[in-house]
């Protein structure tokens, strides 16, 4: 299999918006209720088996070069979306309890 080389385009700021909130602390489960805190985790978890599949999508000898770049894409946005999708879930536990929310 062929190392894998660092995508910098504009795919790789959706799949970095993962490490840019993991670093902010956003997947911190320490102050959550345990529903949300596991919630959060497998959240974290699917991002990471996203991660994974880009990695092998970037693979450059597919017979179906574009397919693997158009899932290449899909997975880059899914990451993306499951960030927001984490962030609002933190203002709404910030909102309904009051509780700290990493930014």
């Amino acid at each position: 299999m062929e190392p894998h080389t660092p995508d910098h385009g504009p795919r790789a700021a959706q799949s970095d918006a993962y490490t840019q909130a993991a670093q902010r602390g956003l997947f911190s489960t320490d102050t959550l209720p345990p529903a949300m805190a596991e919630e959060l985790a497998r959240y974290e978890q699917a991002i990471l088996h996203l991660r994974a599949a880009r990695h092998s999508l970037q693979w450059p000898f597919y017979t179906h070069a574009d397919f693997a770049s158009d899932q290449n894409r899909y997975c880059a946005e899914s990451i993306g979306e499951i960030v927001q999708t984490v962030r609002a879930l933190r203002e709404h536990q910030q909102q309904t309890f009051g509780a700290d929310a990493p930014p």
